[in-house]
């Protein structure tokens, strides 16, 4: 065999990998939250809103209402329309992005570890009134639970765009404990429903394509 088929036939056998750097490197998946910081217009333009469904439900209410009178509410509608639509311009400068990421379930039980280690669980006992038997009930700690959500919104929380498109690479721990004390209520809301989506979503994913291949092999 000379030099070249030997290079050809060495070409073409399986190349080596790595699984522990397969699984590091996979794609999490990722998702966007809009947070708007002005809540003063934030709340003008969900009156507007309210208007808006009114104005809409006062046209499916009354049913003998004639065309110059439908006109007329629907021009009111309109102007309502366009005014919150200036508001929503004018929130733009006050228009975040906080870029979600998904993390290795591994890593989330770590930041849970992390929870019970600095807040261990207690327990309370009680004897059972018919059995006699003691019964062991875990006692919630707030605290425990807060420092747990801090960790994770630090996690996965991987960049935070600014209207001028600025960016910050990840928050800090004492980051995550000030957005979640000073954001809106609403935006706080919305991240942390979305980090428990984005989880419980890819794992009722990854079961469903492993239950199917497993069901085909």
């Amino acid at each position: 065999m000379s030099d070249i088929e030997e290079m050809v036939e060495q070409a073409k056998k399986p190349g080596k990998f790595n699984i522990i750097d397969a699984i590091r490197d996979r794609a999490y998946p990722r998702d966007e939250i809009e947070v708007f910081l002005d809540e003063d217009v934030a709340f003008r333009a969900s009156e507007l809103d309210d208007a808006i469904s009114s104005i809409s439900k006062s046209l499916d209410d009354k049913k003998d209402l004639n065309k110059k009178e439908i006109d007329a509410i629907l021009a009111r509608r309109d102007e309502i329309i366009d005014n919150k639509q200036k508001l929503i311009e004018e929130m733009g400068g006050a228009r975040y992005i906080f870029h979600i990421t998904g993390i290795a379930e591994g890593k989330r039980q770590d930041l849970y570890d992390k929870a019970i280690q600095r807040f261990p669980i207690k327990h309370d006992s009680n004897r059972h009134p018919f059995t006699g038997e003691l019964e062991r009930t875990e006692i919630e700690d707030p605290n425990r639970d807060k420092f747990f959500t801090s960790l994770l919104w630090q996690a996965y929380i991987s960049k935070i765009v600014s209207p001028d498109g600025e960016e910050q690479d990840s928050i800090t721990f004492e980051d995550a404990i000030e957005l979640r004390r000073s954001l809106p209520v609403a935006a706080t809301a919305r991240i942390t429903e979305a980090i428990e989506k984005m989880r419980a979503a890819t794992a009722l994913f990854m079961m469903s394509v492993n239950e199917d291949f497993l069901a085909k092999s």
